[in-house]
């Protein structure tokens, strides 16, 4: 008996319809049958391009196997490829998903325009993208349209025209090094002069999605100059323009630039009085003992202050040195009482310093020598100039938030000599002041409030414009509440910088000198030489100095 072949008994061929059939012609004898038989005689007929049903051959093996009978059997199909176009969610991206033919037509631009025509995706169609993408056949969520977003307005601008004019602080050379003693001079403008230049703020431009919808930018925010620039007013014919209405010293202040007025004097003493002043003093010789000068700018001494009461709202700069006395009181643990007191909410600088109470907002500049002093700085105390022979801190108590800096600190004569870095109660006592103002502002917030709801409650009651005057008010203590917010957001940021804290010496450490950082502390018992004092790991340690 002849053997009989698989071909005798199953056949495929494909009809008009494109589909392909499995055709089963009974036979008494039969060989077996398994996928990999069916798929060797699909590819020697020239159908192994074809798309396959899922499950197709296994059914076909299934009732091949178990049939006696003649069948016709539908495994698969013709098909031509297939494009999906998919749309993100923000309509600003589409996506194409080719799918290849089996035995079928590829995908050509014209199905790719028409189904893109049919999502509504009319913007940012990238062509060559897709061209592309039809040669490769089979790809997967390709991007080939793209929304353009809208571009934000720009806030309005604010741009000093005093080229001048900068923050007062410690100056870099062209080496990069630092001059902790030169904070730079004072600058004085004319009545009129121009102080600020406001750019307004712009509407930003629209943007386009996918499908053509045009979507609206943020406009910038308009902010105007501050309502409250002493000796600064806006240019009548010109309301972007900012000038001096005073002569005096400029100040870079919020949304603008304020200008206080100066004075000059030879020198404080019995003959002159006291001097306080709204504004900058200029000092061109001495301060002499029991004398108070009170100044909301800065103050500038030539010569030097003796037993004197210094205060000012900006920098305090002494040419010579402040010379006081001191008494202790009979709490050792107390400070002692000094009669030469130098407070400013800027900075201080000076030549020396003895027995003298010295506050600074922001630095501690001694270029000399620091002799039993308190001094208090929110910043940083520096005491001398890096590889100068000048600049110890001999007794007394120095604090400072960030760092303290000095050739040589303490002395062989047994004067106890305290260091402290890492805290400042000025910073503390700020932060107290300024959570007592936002509870009061927004105590007036509550009561503004009520007024109201009274007002909706009798309307009859609303005599001499005062729902609007209420409505004023409560628009100034909203924007004095959100200048507070930003104020308390600066200071703690301000509290987070002063962890990395530092005591260098550049020289010498005297044995007896007490270090504290934060709420550690070290006595130090030996002279050391030059290194620095810091915390690693909740422990003072002392090294070398790093760069």
């Amino acid at each position: 008996m002849t053997d009989v072949l698989l071909t005798d008994v199953l056949t495929f061929k494909l009809n008009d319809e494109g589909k392909l059939l499995a055709e089963f012609e009974a036979l008494e004898d039969k060989p077996p049958l398994d996928k990999a038989a069916i798929e060797e005689a699909l590819a020697k007929q020239g159908f192994s391009h074809l798309y396959l049903h899922e499950n197709s051959l296994s059914r076909l093996v299934t009732q091949y196997s178990e049939s006696n009978e003649n069948f016709v059997l539908e495994i698969g199909e013709r098909r031509d490829g297939r494009c999906i176009i998919d749309i993100d969610a923000d309509r600003m991206i589409a996506r194409l998903t080719l799918e290849p033919p089996c035995g079928g037509h590829p995908v050509n631009l014209a199905q790719v325009e028409q189904a893109l025509q049919e999502k509504g995706v009319v913007y940012g169609v990238m062509i060559p993208v897709i061209e592309a993408a039809l040669k490769e056949r089979d790809v997967k969520d390709r991007i080939i349209a793209k929304g353009q977003p809208p571009e934000p307005g720009v806030d309005a601008q604010f741009q000093s025209l005093l080229p001048e004019m900068r923050e007062r602080k410690p100056l870099e050379d062209e080496h990069g090094n630092v001059d902790y003693r030169e904070l730079g001079g004072m600058i004085v403008v004319k009545q009129g002069s121009p102080l600020m230049r406001r750019t307004p703020p712009t509407a930003g431009k629209n943007g386009q999605d996918v499908t053509g919808q045009v979507l609206s930018p943020k406009a910038g925010k308009d902010v105007q100059f501050s309502s409250r620039l002493q000796g600064a007013q806006i240019d009548p014919g010109d309301n972007n323009l900012l000038l001096a209405s005073i002569t005096g010293q400029p100040k870079l202040a919020p949304n603008g630039v304020t200008v206080d007025p100066t004075i000059s004097v030879k020198v404080v003493d019995i003959s002159t009085g006291n001097v306080s002043f709204d504004g900058a003093i200029i000092i061109k010789g001495d301060v002499k003992e029991g004398m108070k000068v009170h100044a909301s700018g800065d103050v500038f001494v030539g010569g030097t202050v003796e037993a004197a009461e210094i205060e000012a709202g900006g920098d305090i700069v002494i040419k010579g040195g402040v010379i006081g006395h001191s008494e202790h009181t009979a709490d050792p643990k107390e400070a002692p009482i000094f009669n030469a007191r130098v407070v400013s909410k800027g900075s201080i600088s000076t030549r020396y310093a003895e027995n003298v109470y010295m506050e600074a907002g922001v630095d501690i500049n001694i270029e000399e020598y620091s002799m039993h002093n308190h001094l208090v700085s929110l910043n940083q105390i520096v005491v001398g100039k890096p590889g100068g022979k000048k600049g110890r801190i001999i007794g007394g108590f120095t604090c400072a938030t960030a760092l303290v800096w000095a050739a040589k600190i303490g002395s062989n004569a047994g004067f106890i000599t305290k260091i402290r870095v890492g805290f400042n109660p000025l910073l503390h006592a700020r932060l107290d002041k300024l959570k007592r103002m936002i509870e009061a502002n927004e105590k007036e917030l509550e009561d503004i409030k009520k007024v109201f709801t009274f007002i909706s409650a009798h309307p009859e009651k609303n005599k001499n414009d005062l729902l609007d005057k209420a409505i004023n008010t409560k628009e100034k203590l909203e924007n004095d509440n959100a200048q507070l917010h930003a104020d308390l957001a600066d200071l703690h940021t301000e509290m987070t910088l002063a962890e990395q804290v530092q005591v260098i010496v550049d020289d010498t450490v005297y044995s007896g000198v007490e270090i504290q950082i934060g709420n550690h502390f070290w006595r130090n018992n030996l002279d050391r030489g030059k290194g620095a004092f810091q915390l690693v790991e909740s422990e003072i340690i002392y090294g070398s100095i790093g760069g």
